[in-house]
């Protein structure tokens, strides 16, 4: 039988988050499919709500084995780079012939991406617990142009830490983005968790 990672993420246990994916990409969509995950769905759909020109260049950060990327392919969204820490999971995405172009990066030397770039930058199912740090909302969010769009989702887990939706609030407040979507459903159904989708305007 197959190990499950979904309580390993979650738990904290693990100290190198890239070493659990790459032990994990194998399974990793089976596992994730099975739990009903559901969340790249959502966002793509509102994306493509908010979006008049989906031939815009969209950066999927953290794309791991292309669930993301696959969502965003299926409601139109035509021009999709990958960018994730796992080789192993890239390599898995690569098979699913979705992106434009995919790259592995190591993140202690930044994100390998120059500003305005990409007028769309994803991050789905990626900053938040058991994942990438709530630094990273801030440096994706930098390298967006004025009227860019950025979406992403925080998990339950995530969301029982205060930090994050306070990160969110204080980008509004500061003036420096306005909310184009947020709404609260499904993650992992069958692991009875919930995420919110945001989609954020950089003003």
């Amino acid at each position: 039988m197959a190990k499950s990672y979904l309580k390993d993420v979650y738990s904290g246990d693990t100290n190198d988050s890239r070493e659990l994916y790459a032990s994990w990409a194998e399974t990793y969509d089976e596992e994730v499919q099975k739990n009903g995950y559901v969340t790249p769905k959502r966002i793509a759909g509102a994306l493509k709500d908010v979006v008049t020109d989906q031939t815009e260049f969209i950066l999927d950060y953290g794309c791991g084995t292309g669930l993301s990327g696959y969502a965003l392919k299926a409601v139109g969204f035509e021009n999709i780079d990958g960018l994730d820490i796992s080789q192993e999971m890239v390599r898995l995405a690569e098979k699913k012939l979705i992106y434009r172009s995919l790259k592995v990066f190591d993140p202690s030397t930044g994100i390998p991406v120059h500003s305005n770039q990409y007028k769309i930058i994803t991050a789905i199912g990626v900053i938040g617990a058991g994942a990438a740090p709530l630094s990273v909302f801030d440096s994706l969010f930098a390298l967006l142009p004025k009227n860019g769009l950025f979406a992403f989702s925080f998990n339950d887990h995530t969301l029982n830490d205060p930090s994050y939706e306070k990160k969110v609030k204080s980008c509004l407040s500061k003036g420096s983005a306005t909310m184009l979507h947020k709404s609260y459903g499904n993650h992992l159904p069958k692991a009875n968790l919930k995420s919110n989708i945001y989609i954020l305007k950089k003003l």
